[in-house]
């Protein structure tokens, strides 16, 4: 599990508690303090959810920089699914649902995707190079780098 998905069930655990111990505590002594704390803490776990969800995308999510996507495919998986996006200038993206673990270039040949990273990968199991076989509807890799297949979601190459 992600760090921003633990603060988010933190957040949102502590905002919750809180807030039924304020209602409860209104319920039994009736002081409008109790109820106003309530409200108090319901509404800065919503704030504090909202400005991390924003920074998140604001900071963390993929294209950045606003490039045309060409190719999109994913696998979900119960720990860790992979997303590959492939762009209009021949880079592409490869990593987390909210992390980029490699970035690069790639050239297709024929029915075959050949990536090449030209950063060194951010964990040590991403690979450098790899390279797909396109088939109708997904990609499966050649070379077993762990990924196996993506399916693809959007697919404007030529």
């Amino acid at each position: 599990m992600e760090i921003a998905s633990i603060i988010v069930i933190l957040i949102m655990a502590v905002g919750l508690i809180l807030t039924l111990i304020f209602l409860l505590g209104f319920l039994i002594k009736r002081r409008k303090a109790t109820l106003r704390n309530a409200a108090i803490s319901f509404a800065s776990a919503v704030l504090s959810l909202s400005l991390l969800i924003v920074a998140e995308e604001l900071f963390f999510s993929y294209n950045s920089e606003n490039k045309k996507e060409v190719l999109v495919a994913s696998r979900e998986a119960s720990i860790g699914g992979i997303v590959l996006k492939l762009y209009e200038d021949k880079t592409f993206e490869i990593g987390g649902f909210r992390e980029v673990k490699s970035a690069g270039t790639y050239y297709l040949k024929s029915d075959t995707l050949f990536i090449t990273a030209s950063d060194n990968p951010k964990q040590k199991e991403y690979f450098t190079q790899s390279c797909f076989i396109m088939k109708e509807g997904y990609l499966e890799e050649v070379e077993d780098t762990g990924i196996g297949f993506l399916e693809i979601h959007v697919n404007k190459l030529k």
